[in-house]
């Protein structure tokens, strides 16, 4: 699948160019040319490229090929360059990356991505507007897609934010095991996004200082600020991970608290049922000469000492802090006001 859009001047706009008209549109130097080719390739496709243009056929394998890395390289007459995108609708905890490969020359440029692109349609719909930015060349188209790829990283950085305020919430107000599965899978599309965000932020990089003969002062300074924009969304992607292990920190934190409450409650019930069981044992062995065994007043009489005892081992555990609330602390002492210093001069002798 491809389409072809040609320009020539500031009136002149052809769309849906047939690829028959593509190798006269390609060698007349006043046309100014983009070839986007999507999945599925044909070998219609493959021949524009490897045919048509006679592009590397190392720059070939890798377009037709997934790769994980953006990269840009110099063939002299024109640039090979691999960028990477979101897809939309994707999430905080998963998202979905867009490979594009463009070819960029004096007076063409061909795109290629297995999957829809948002920025290359958003460019082509700018291109049928107004022609632009296809008139200003194509390393102008080439910034315009970058450019929106940014955008949508954008959007994506805002809902990330989002989600972070909704996981902290959820951790503090009630903390479930869940929440770690969530704060995992943020943390890991984070790392795979800081991972080819980092090294897009190289090849922009390079674009933007004029490494590149085809690329002029006026694009370098567009390169810049797109450079700029993946400078700080890195920034902003560090201190989400930061954020989040924070949040892990706590939920852990508040799940050792919570398990040590619950740990200490069994303990004070357990130490109040001990003495209480060794009683229950002892007058369990029902032994004839126990003298409180036939005793009138023996049952309700030891029933009244494991109430006492209950009770004496709550009041001591209350007062030791170790059940309800804790004592509160003493208040501060009084600071005694400093003595009052001597006015008098003293001269050295």
């Amino acid at each position: 699948m491809h389409t072809i859009l040609a320009t020539r001047g500031a009136d002149q706009l052809l769309t849906d160019v047939p690829v028959e008209r593509l190798p006269e549109l390609a060698a007349d130097p006043e046309w100014t040319v983009w070839v986007d080719l999507c999945a599925p390739i044909t070998d219609v496709e493959k021949s524009i490229v490897s045919d048509l243009f006679k592009f590397h056929p190392l720059a070939v394998e890798d377009c037709f090929e997934e790769r994980e890395h953006p990269k840009i390289e110099d063939y002299g007459s024109y640039l090979y360059l691999i960028a990477h995108g979101l897809q939309a609708g994707g999430t905080a905890e998963e998202s979905e990356s867009v490979e594009i490969d463009a070819f960029v020359g004096k007076d063409f440029i061909v795109t290629h991505h297995s999957a829809p692109s948002r920025s290359i349609a958003g460019t082509r719909e700018a291109v049928l507007r107004t022609g632009m930015p296809l008139r200003k060349g194509p390393v102008a188209v080439l910034h315009a897609i970058l450019d929106r790829q940014v955008d949508g990283m954008e959007i994506m950085l805002d809902h990330m934010e989002e989600r972070i305020t909704q996981i902290e919430d959820a951790v503090f107000e009630r903390p479930e095991s869940t929440q770690i599965e969530a704060i995992t899978a943020f943390r890991g599309n984070i790392l795979q996004l800081r991972r080819w965000m980092s090294k897009q932020r190289e090849v922009v990089y390079r674009l933007g200082r004029r490494e590149f003969a085809l690329v002029g002062e006026t694009e370098a300074l567009l390169f810049r600020d797109v450079h700029d924009h993946l400078v700080r969304y890195n920034d902003l992607l560090e201190n989400y991970r930061e954020m989040l292990s924070s949040i892990l920190d706590a939920y852990l934190s508040m799940s050792s608290h919570r398990l040590s409450e619950i740990m200490r409650f069994l303990a004070v019930f357990t130490a109040i049922l001990m003495p209480l069981t060794v009683i229950t044992g002892i007058y369990g062995m029902n032994f004839d000469l126990m003298p409180e065994l036939r005793h009138p007043r023996g049952y309700p009489g030891v029933l009244m000492v494991m109430l006492l005892i209950a009770a004496g081992i709550m009041f001591y555990f209350r007062r030791k802090g170790w059940l309800g609330r804790p004592p509160p602390l003493p208040p501060p002492r009084p600071t005694e006001p400093p003595p009052p210093r001597s006015t008098a001069s003293h001269r050295r002798s």
